[in-house]
């Protein structure tokens, strides 16, 4: 009899156990964060370091941009000139080369900006730069320069 009422008690306390465990939960939330990162590379041509004054430029291809932004929403690449749109040289008597330039699919003028909008991410998207002017046949000696920025950023 006391093997019976033993077992009876254990099955008991063990019923027990388990309507208790049954009625317990717990919860354990898992999560991940991406932070967002913009990137561009420039390639520059040769024809970058190579232009030519007296004779001018129609679209010639001074690099290739490599963009990479992963933002949602999308991103914009602003670009600037350092000389205002003007290759300039430090020569006695020389005048500045003024010229256009375009980026793939930006709108605005380099003598201020010009700024291409992505409307999504983008992963190793490539467009070209491009400068056009007229020669001067008359340019004085000298290296013509200019500087070319690229911003990219996340919107």
């Amino acid at each position: 009899m006391k093997f019976v009422t033993s077992s009876i008690l254990l099955a008991a306390l063990a019923a027990s156990s388990i309507a208790h465990a049954a009625g317990e939960t717990a919860q354990v939330q898992v999560s991940g964060a991406v932070a967002v990162n913009c990137t561009l590379a420039v390639t520059p041509t040769a024809k970058a370091s190579s232009l030519s004054i007296l004779a001018g430029e129609s679209a010639a291809v001074v690099g290739t941009v490599t963009e990479n932004c992963n933002s949602g929403t999308g991103y914009t690449v602003t670009l600037t000139s350092a000389n205002a749109g003007s290759l300039l040289s430090t020569a006695a008597g020389a005048v500045p080369t003024t010229y256009q330039a375009t980026y793939d699919d930006g709108a605005g003028a380099i003598a201020s900006q010009i700024v291409a909008t992505r409307n999504n991410a983008q992963f190793g998207r490539q467009g070209d730069l491009k400068v056009s002017f007229a020669g001067n046949s008359q340019a004085v000696a000298g290296q013509y320069n200019d500087t070319l920025n690229l911003i990219i950023a996340a919107k």
